[in-house]
């Protein structure tokens, strides 16, 4: 062996010493244990040796109100499985965060001879209780952000338009506000939020819209309908569910002349307001139809009915039962056409709800 000057000499020598003497121990602890022949501290982990003759430590499980959960290589790395587990669901707005389940760590009981576990890293632990649902965490976070602020719809009357005629003054916008607001969560879904404090960033914008009571002298075609019911020109919706599934205006490279309400067959149509039917029949495209006149100058149309229920000449009230969707005419499956017509001139019914 080559002499090495003076104390360095003695240092490597100790050093090597040291660690042949760490695994000669380990080796010896082990034989001798099993053997039952050694003296050790009661909180000293007791090496054993596998079956597969490696010599470890025994591994220690994450436990979730008891029950086994995961197998780490040490107690150290158990708690931090439950720590990354908790910390998958903070981020930097979160001010605390609890687990609602009570965590412990056991040692796992490995004996000589035994087959090596499948023994996982802090990380891989984490994610199976993560992905397993194993734990309930609850966090708090203070959020702050923007939300818009709706605007109010107003009608106001005007004897500068005629009954049933409606004219946008101000469409209206919608404004700004910020919001903070402490938000809890479990698992990272939100059960439950409460407000700390808002501002108005900008004011929203009223949407006003005019809407005429101007009175019009009764054409000859009213006239001789005998009118005895007037509509007030503003619309109820004329089937249940206003499930537009084509609207007002171009399509397939022509106009179409109201909106298509999709409703099952047999489902019921009513008068979109007050007024007397002066139509029905079959009318070409149309298929069975329905035509309801509301007084100054507007009809309304119900098209593709499977059955008419009303009579040309009978007073209807708003929302009274005329007919039943269908798909007679033109139409590729049961819906209500609907159309409004305002002086002879079709209009989208969509301003008129």
């Amino acid at each position: 062996m080559k002499e090495l000057p003076g104390n360095r000499s003695l240092l490597f020598l100790k050093k090597r010493k040291k660690a042949v003497l760490g695994t000669a121990s380990a080796v010896l602890a082990a034989v001798s244990i099993a053997a039952g022949t050694a003296i050790v501290p009661s909180d000293f982990e007791v090496p054993v040796m596998l079956a597969n003759g490696e010599i470890i430590t025994p591994p220690w499980y994450v436990t979730v109100e008891g029950e086994r959960v995961a197998l780490v290589d040490s107690e150290e790395d158990a708690r931090e499985a439950v720590k990354l587990a908790a910390d998958h669901y903070k981020n930097e707005e979160t001010v605390n965060i609890e687990i609602e389940e009570q965590t412990s760590t056991a040692e796992m009981d490995l004996e000589n001879g035994d087959e090596k576990p499948e023994i996982l890293t802090p990380e891989e632990a984490a994610a199976e209780i993560t992905a397993k649902q194993e734990l309930t965490v609850k966090t708090t976070e203070v959020v702050t952000e923007k939300e818009p602020v709706e605007f109010k719809k107003v009608t106001k009357k005007t004897d500068k338009l005629y009954v049933g005629q409606r004219k946008v003054k101000q469409k209206g916008s919608e404004g700004l506000k910020e919001v903070t607001k402490e938000v809890t969560k479990e698992n990272g879904e939100t059960i439950e939020e409460n407000l700390i404090y808002e501002a108005v960033l900008k004011e929203p914008q009223t949407r006003i819209v005019l809407s005429g009571t101007k009175r019009q002298e009764e054409d000859a075609f009213t006239a001789a309908a005998d009118v005895k019911q007037e509509g007030s020109g503003e619309l109820t919706a004329p089937v249940s569910s206003m499930n537009v599934t084509s609207g007002f205006g171009p399509r397939w490279g022509r106009t179409h002349l109201g909106v298509d309400l999709g409703m099952p067959s047999g489902a019921p149509i009513s008068a979109a307001d007050a007024g007397t039917v002066i139509f029905t029949g079959y009318s070409g495209s149309y298929g069975n139809l329905v035509k309801v006149d509301h007084g100054n100058g507007m009809i309304t149309y119900y098209a593709h009915c499977s059955r008419v229920l009303a009579e040309q000449g009978q007073a209807v009230e708003r929302g009274e039962v005329i007919a039943e969707v269908g798909s007679t005419g033109n139409s590729t499956g049961p819906h209500l056409h609907f159309e409004v017509r305002m002086n002879g001139e079709n209009v989208d019914p969509m301003n008129y709800f």
